[in-house]
């Protein structure tokens, strides 16, 4: 039943469990994890978590920021990751920054989707007032 890890309290397995915001729960305020979060419920704030799930009926109103994000409900802010995937259920009001991309048919994104590297060249030349050009130009 218990893994020979889980007993010698080696902390070794503990990043493997996802911290769960369950679906009576509801947070008001930003959440900072080095692990994995699901999101059951109702974050108001920023997320900042090594990976982030956001389940069909859950939500979440802030900034997020992650390595991965699979995103199945409501978020309404940035989503910054090297990887994102939207679910058909996925709802996005929103600007996403990524690496890698996923969209199934069905999901809602009302907001610019932008490669991580352009994106930081664009950020740069609107901060100096500049025309955007390629990164290899």
């Amino acid at each position: 039943m218990f893994s020979k890890d889980s007993r010698n309290g080696s902390g070794e397995n503990k990043d493997r469990v996802p911290s769960i915001i369950s679906a009576s729960l509801r947070i008001v305020g930003d959440l900072v994890s080095e692990g994995d979060v699901q999101v059951d419920g109702v974050i108001e704030g920023d997320v900042n978590a090594r990976s982030l799930t956001v389940s069909e009926w859950a939500a979440v109103r802030g900034q997020i920021t992650a390595q991965k994000v699979i995103i199945r409900g409501e978020v309404e802010g940035q989503i910054t990751a090297d990887a994102v995937e939207l679910g058909r259920s996925a709802r996005v009001l929103g600007d996403i920054l990524h690496h890698d991309l996923a969209i199934e048919s069905g999901a809602f994104i009302e907001g610019h989707c932008r490669h991580k590297e352009k994106a930081a060249v664009v950020q740069a030349a609107d901060d100096a007032g500049e025309q955007p050009r390629a990164a290899n130009a």
